[in-house]
């Protein structure tokens, strides 16, 4: 017999991982004090001129290092942490 109560036996183990994207401004030939305002989405940089003219750029992904996880967690067939084991 188990000692896990009910829907909290461990199901899942998740783990999170950190990566990056650059823009590098040089590459378009953007100078910063021409923007008036930016925002990234899906990897995509937005930028809004002070002169009105939008753009977007695509960033430069690098490469995730998948050998150790930023944070692991055991979760149960609800997705929640299992207390004990985090």
């Amino acid at each position: 017999m188990s000692d896990w109560i009910e829907g909290t036996k461990p199901k899942y183990i998740e783990c999170t991982y950190e990566t990056a994207i650059e823009f590098d401004l040089d590459e378009p030939s953007i100078d910063y004090d021409t923007i008036k305002d930016y925002h990234i989405k899906y990897g995509t940089l937005y930028v809004e001129f002070k002169d009105g003219t939008s753009e977007s750029y695509e960033g430069n992904q690098i490469e995730t290092d998948y050998k150790w996880a930023e944070e692991e967690s055991v979760l149960d067939e609800s997705w929640t942490l299992v207390e004990g084991l985090n």
